[in-house]
């Protein structure tokens, strides 16, 4: 077989960061295929639309840096939930939805226009909040996922843990079904071995962070999740989440101690980013 690709599924880069030298990194470890995941870019939250356009736009200029440097890319943008709730004290709690359901609007002006390949972050508050907080961050994700399902495009979810919810993957799986989106569409992005799995049981796809035991894990189970760094290209925070040339060393390593054949990879890198994103990881060129 060929050479196999190496894809990131969720990796952030910041024009206030490092990021040529981060997708050097992951190249030079011999990835191959990036998907550059939105986030906020300033400490303070986006107070009105104009802010989210061009943040949105700096999200879609990370993906043009990371193809001119000659890594294959694409990326997904969408209202951060956990700035809800500085939103709501800032702004009150209907002028907040109105903002965050606005910015989805944008990012499926911008998913139709052909810049993104889907929406995400999207979702929950990952820290404790009331549930009435958690009401409307399902009111604004049940509109991106509508809003994504018309236009077959994946939803990357940002939500708590299981641990703080163990009712959490029924629950998006329900939002997938009021919506009318795939589950398959619907990936619960910063996972864990019990997430995938917990993801799987409902027919959703997860993306899990790409350490070591997890991937073992996974491989010796059969088990074929998208892989992540979740690198937040922070100078603060060098290499946090997980440091940007990590799945290409996870994949030669899994290669190199018999975990990971050709067939294996190919399911991983190929076939698995196929059905969830769309997309074809193969350089044809």
């Amino acid at each position: 077989m060929d050479a196999l690709p190496i894809l990131d599924s969720h990796i952030h880069l910041d024009p206030s960061g490092d990021p040529n030298r981060a997708v050097q990194r992951f190249m030079d470890a011999g990835g191959t295929y990036l998907i550059i995941v939105h986030k906020p870019y300033k400490r303070v939250p986006n107070l009105d639309i104009s802010e989210y356009e061009r943040a949105f736009r700096t999200t879609i200029e990370m993906k043009g840096l990371a193809s001119d440097l000659g890594a294959k890319a694409d990326c997904v943008v969408g209202p951060y939930p956990g700035d809800l709730p500085y939103q709501c004290e800032a702004l009150g709690a209907d002028r907040a939805l109105e903002l965050q359901l606005s910015a989805v609007g944008l990012a499926m002006d911008l998913l139709d226009s052909g810049e993104v390949l889907g929406i995400g972050e999207v979702g929950r508050v990952h820290f404790p909040v009331a549930p009435e907080m958690q009401n409307l961050c399902d009111r604004i994700l049940l509109k991106a996922m509508e809003g994504a399902s018309k236009r077959r495009a994946p939803v990357v979810l940002h939500t708590e843990s299981l641990s703080s919810n163990e009712n959490l993957m029924a629950h998006l799986g329900d939002l997938c079904d009021k919506a009318g989106l795939s589950r398959e569409r619907a990936i619960k992005h910063y996972s864990d071995p019990k997430t995938v799995r917990s993801a799987f049981a409902v027919g959703l796809s997860a993306s899990m962070l790409c350490r070591k035991d997890f991937l073992r894990e996974m491989l010796i189970d059969g088990t074929y999740p998208l892989l992540e760094t979740d690198y937040i290209d922070d100078p603060s925070r060098p290499d946090v989440v997980l440091p940007p040339d990590s799945v290409p060393k996870k994949v030669r390593w899994a290669r190199e101690t018999g975990l990971l054949d050709d067939d294996a990879q190919y399911e991983l890198m190929v076939l698995a980013p196929r059905r969830i994103y769309g997309i074809d990881t193969i350089d044809r060129s």
